[in-house]
């Protein structure tokens, strides 16, 4: 007998996650695990760079920052068209990019074209990373949402490890271009992959007209034993909104919790890409071999894969919690980098435990985006958070090549940027004590 009514959101919010829903989550993994590596790959060739290229530490920080600055585009421009077009064709298209750019940033030639395909390469990396977040939120239940995105977002720090590995094995033997060469073959090999097996948002396509067969396909996937006809009405079953606009992001009591979430994501991705982009340079400058120096940066991203946990507490006791238990971790753990000097063992721990709190931070904030908006609007809220935290990530580079170009010490970068993670732990107290958020509590995750 067939259903009246299929209300999509119960169909995905009160079962156990189907293979086919799995498989998506592993696909938007894959994703950011290519994103991870065009994203990360610049704080490990930056070494090697400066010396073959003999730039300054000044024109070295504005390559650094060039990277953000297309995933600031690519947040605020590209990511929002998949609440228009879709999640799938900007995805692919994203990956494209990004996968060129990455070829044609090895074969430049010049300062300036290192630049603009590294910016080129970041429009892609911001678009590709936001829509990855919000197509795996959209294929999974409400009770989970912000730990899948968690573990959707180990591909991305699965690919700033690897990255890592690589920088270090082959840059001492085939220099800097070397890794940019073998980021974009692995992300132009997923680009057939992700055109004949990613399917569209579910979610996404209940929300537009004239696309009930394709729904009614989805939902057989995820559930073969539902039985719907031509007279099965579907219905979203979540708030709508009537349009798709960054003003949507500030209705419906929205306002508050969006001006929260841009602070965390800019002090959080500031001192990320800060960290990023200097550690290894910081580590080469004490005294350390080059291949020395990528592996204790890699630490980093290894502290990230155990960050995972924070996502998990969005889910369980909320946003507010999590953000201020991760951020607190990490400032603790950045200031003992610097007092660490050249103690390998203490500098590793140090950077592993910076890792967890600011990666893992970052993970938790995601996992809020994911939650925070409906469906229609949900790129263009991700895209929007992710985009003014590249502005973070743009300043924290640059102003620590200032700052070293100054000070002549790369050590007081980490005074620095303990201040960021400080002020997301703010506004983690202020986001828990007016707007406590878990996926079970959020209007806006159904």
């Amino acid at each position: 007998m067939s259903l009246a009514i299929a209300n999509l959101s119960d169909i995905l919010d009160r079962r156990e996650i189907s293979a086919f829903q799995i498989r998506v989550v592993a696909l938007c993994a894959a994703i950011a695990f290519v994103d991870g590596i065009e994203g990360q790959l610049a704080g490990y060739i930056a070494p090697a760079l400066r010396q073959d290229m003999g730039l300054t530490p000044s024109e070295l920080g504005f390559f650094l920052a060039s990277g953000p600055l297309g995933l600031l585009f690519g947040g605020l421009f590209v990511a929002p068209l998949a609440d228009r077009f879709g999640r799938r064709p900007i995805l692919i298209a994203c990956v494209t990019l990004f996968g060129i750019c990455s070829l044609l940033t090895a074969m430049s030639t010049s300062l300036l074209m290192l630049d603009a395909f590294r910016f080129l390469t970041g429009v892609g990396v911001g678009g590709a990373l936001a829509n990855s977040i919000s197509l795996t939120a959209e294929y999974s239940p409400v009770h989970r949402r912000s730990l899948m995105v968690a573990i959707m977002l180990l591909g991305f720090i699965t690919g700033s490890i690897a990255v890592g590995l690589i920088s270090a094995a082959i840059v001492p033997v085939l220099g800097w271009r070397s890794v940019l060469i073998a980021g974009g073959i692995l992300s132009l090999l997923l680009v057939p992959l992700l055109y004949f097996v990613l399917p569209e948002s579910i979610r996404f396509l209940a929300s537009r007209n004239g696309a009930r067969d394709e729904v009614v396909r989805l939902i057989k996937r995820i559930d073969p034993t539902m039985a719907i006809d031509r007279n099965t009405r579907l219905v979203l079953g979540e708030l709508e909104e009537c349009s798709v606009s960054v003003a949507a992001l500030f209705r419906d009591g929205r306002t508050r919790r969006t001006l929260l979430l841009w602070t965390i994501y800019f002090m959080s991705l500031l001192t990320l890409y800060l960290m990023s982009s200097w550690l290894t340079t910081h580590v080469r400058e004490l005294g350390f071999a080059v291949n020395v120096a990528i592996l204790i940066g890699t630490l980093f991203q290894v502290g990230g894969v155990l960050g995972v946990l924070f996502g998990w507490m969005v889910d369980r006791i909320g946003a507010g919690v999590a953000i201020i238990s991760a951020y607190a971790t990490g400032a603790v753990a950045i200031v003992c980098i610097g007092l660490a000097g050249t103690n390998l063992a203490a500098l590793a721990i140090t950077v592993l435990l910076a890792g967890f709190g600011i990666i893992g931070g970052q993970a938790a904030t995601n996992a809020l985006a994911a939650i925070s908006y409906p469906t229609q609007i949900r790129s263009t809220g991700v895209g929007w958070a992710s985009g003014i935290g590249r502005i973070g990530s743009i300043i924290g580079p640059s102003l620590a090549g200032i700052l070293v170009g100054v000070s002549g010490s790369t050590e007081s970068i980490f005074y620095l940027a303990v201040i960021p993670p400080l002020c997301a732990c703010l506004a983690g107290l202020v986001l828990s004590s007016s707007v406590p958020v878990s996926a079970k509590g959020s209007a806006a995750a159904q």
